[in-house]
């Protein structure tokens, strides 16, 4: 009889011991499903406040019907809106300009409107626009986020550093007694003075695009698409900060906390937008607890006991050859529930899982694997795994994955892959390399997760940060990035640089005369024009309002320039009869050329600017080389000043 308990009370423990890892892998799993989903949740948020900052920074002047059009466009574009409440911008106001800032937003259509709480301050800020426009965000129309210290500092890490702030713990202004959530807001800066690089101490702020966030939903939406049967019933907790103290509860899907039912949770801290949150998984009581226990484990002891005491009754040869057989079927029986184990978890994971030998045949996959691919077991057994690759990745990429599995027996990253249908898709691939006791590689572990429509999601957000919205050309903050880039290879090689700064004349009275849909169209066709003069290579700005900026890498001589600014100026001349025969529009342009006419891009684009208000100023000449290279002068007040009235009655962004 002690044999049989002893051989009981040995599988007993095996299978405890097998449900403690079990209970680790699942929670491990939990916590990387839930960090990600929220990461990805809130970094497609700030490219969505990265595009709001492209809007400010492609115009000059965004009116509301502006901002309408940017978030519908988002809205249209991407899927990931669910769970943020609004995309907003919020206006720095100095309390000298505040009076005629509320009476702008009066003459607006808000005889009512008021930037509150009331009260005296060196600075104010005012939620200007935030969409979508419900009853909901509504209750926040004007509201003085800087007058509350939690929202301040967010807000002034923003503006000192020229990244994405994420706030603490907050009550939304938006919330009722209906249905109450925490939140928190993310800020990213909007400066007025858009050449200068970010955190630059001379930087002039405009204010902030800024999201509000109720937690409830944010995290809901995020964990919804999470493909893991294990979330049932799991309880996820976030907290602000690196400790789980209740005062920082900002989500508790279970109400864990207040319930006093949180017993064994795992956490793992997530870094965003310069704040830390903890986020924590609770596994559901139907899954297998943190000390192994499962109803296996009663059930071996139970049975396993009954048999000892049954055999202790019988002769001793019978007991003595029943312990010997029990002992075997113990061993055979914990050897199945490993392979069980095993099994299960390779065959109901969310995730695709390959497994190869060093030579990169498949072993092994399991059925989410061939969900991926298309690829049934059948088909790719025995063969390579480099059978998915798109074509998309160098040798190079490939050797260094190589090396990382040689040296550092793991491999993570993003990779394009071209499935069964012939589909090239965006895959999640983590590699980790099992060795034998010889320490040489036996097997490699791939595990898949398919990511293409999150990476669309983050490449429109970017090309909407680098774009403007009504030409589809590069925006201001596409032209200053291409400009440093191609200004230092410049440098490198030895080189010239061309740049085109082009302003209309004559569009203020097409804006006067037939409005500003109209002129909208009149900004389209002449982007179109130009993009037929401009050649390869050369990129195409729309800076804002009615001007225009052509980068010219590896430019010829100031002759050749002058002939490409001729041609946009002739272009920009012809008649625009499919909308009103009476539309007349011609252009000024300025020239600069690098090196010499400048050595930076400050320098460039405000010698072509000066020497885009002197074609201007004369009479019959619309096309200037700048001046030799020489420091600023008073042009860009003059520039400023001639400008002023055409561009203040255009809103165009």
């Amino acid at each position: 009889m002690a044999i049989g308990l002893a051989a009981t009370a040995a599988v007993s423990e095996q299978t405890r011991r097998f449900g403690k890892q079990e209970h680790l892998r699942i929670e491990s799993t939990l916590l990387d499903n839930v960090g990600d989903a929220l990461r990805s949740k809130l970094e497609i948020n700030i490219s969505m406040l990265a595009g709001v900052v492209g809007l400010f920074n492609s115009s000059v002047e965004v009116n509301r019907d502006n901002f309408v059009t940017y978030y519908q466009t988002v809205a249209l574009n991407t899927g990931q809106l669910k769970g943020v409440q609004g995309v907003g911008f919020a206006r720095l106001i100095p309390a000298h300009l505040l009076e005629g800032y509320e009476q702008r937003i009066r003459s607006e259509g808000f005889p009512n409107f008021n930037v509150w709480p009331q009260g005296p301050s060196a600075l104010y800020s005012s939620i200007e626009f935030l969409e979508p426009f419900d009853w909901r965000n509504q209750r926040a129309f004007g509201f003085d986020m800087y007058s509350e210290p939690i929202r301040r500092q967010a807000m002034q890490a923003a503006w000192q550093s020229g990244a994405a702030s994420l706030s603490g713990k907050v009550k939304l202004v938006q919330e009722t007694q209906e249905d109450m959530q925490r939140g928190v807001l993310i800020y990213l800066p909007v400066y007025a003075d858009r050449g200068l690089s970010p955190g630059a101490n001379t930087r002039k702020l405009l204010g902030w695009a800024y999201s509000p966030l109720r937690m409830n939903d944010l995290v809901n939406s995020s964990i919804a698409g999470i493909d893991n049967s294990d979330m049932a019933g799991t309880g996820v907790l976030v907290f602000d900060g690196d400790r789980p103290f209740a005062s920082k509860l900002l989500y508790d899907n279970l109400k864990l906390v207040s319930r006093q039912q949180l017993s064994h949770p795992s956490y793992e801290p997530l870094h965003i937008g310069g704040r830390t949150w903890l986020v924590g998984v609770q596994l559901s009581p139907r899954l297998v607890g943190p000390d192994g226990i499962t109803s296996a484990y009663w059930i071996n002891l139970l049975l396993g006991g009954s048999i000892s005491i049954v055999a202790a009754l019988v002769t001793h040869i019978l007991v003595a050859n029943h312990l010997a057989t029990r002992e075997a079927l113990a061993i055979s029986e914990a050897a199945s529930q490993e392979r069980a184990l095993a099994s299960t978890v390779f065959e109901e994971s969310s995730q695709g899982i390959v497994v190869t030998n060093p030579d990169g045949q498949i072993l092994m996959a399991n059925n989410s694997f061939s969900q991926l691919t298309g690829f049934r077991l059948s088909e790719i057994k025995g063969q390579r795994s480099n059978l998915l690759k798109s074509g998309r990745h160098d040798a190079a990429f490939y050797e260094q994955m190589r090396n990382d599995l040689n040296e550092k027996s793991y491999w993570e990253g993003d990779l394009w892959n071209k499935v069964r249908n012939g589909e090239i898709r965006c895959h999640h691939l983590s590699i980790t390399t099992v060795r034998d006791e010889k320490l040489q590689p036996r097997y490699f572990v791939g595990m898949y997760q398919d990511v293409t429509e999150r990476h669309q999601a983050e490449q429109t957000m970017r090309y909407m940060a680098m774009h403007d919205t009504l030409t589809g050309l590069a925006n201001r903050s596409m032209l200053m990035e291409q400009l440093e880039r191609h200004l230092a290879l410049a440098k490198r090689h030895g080189h010239a640089l061309g740049l085109l700064y082009l302003d209309l004349d004559g569009f203020k009275l097409v804006n006067d005369q037939f409005g500003h849909k109209v002129g909208d169209q009149v900004l389209e066709i002449v982007a179109e024009r130009f993009s037929k003069v401009i050649r390869d290579g050369d990129l195409l700005c729309r800076q804002g309002g009615d001007e225009f900026v052509v980068l010219v890498p590896e430019a010829g001589n100031c002759a050749e320039l002058e002939a490409m600014a001729r041609k946009l100026v002739d272009s920009s001349r012809l008649p625009y009869l499919e909308l009103n025969r009476a539309i007349n529009i011609s252009a000024s342009v300025g020239i600069a050329r690098y090196p010499d006419h400048g050595e930076s891009r400050e320098q460039l684009l405000s010698a072509a600017d000066n020497a885009m208000y002197a074609a201007k100023r004369s009479s019959g000449k619309s096309v200037q080389v700048s001046g030799l290279l020489q420091a600023l002068d008073d042009h860009s007040h003059q520039h400023q000043g001639a400008g002023q009235s055409d561009q203040q009655s255009d809103s165009h962004g």
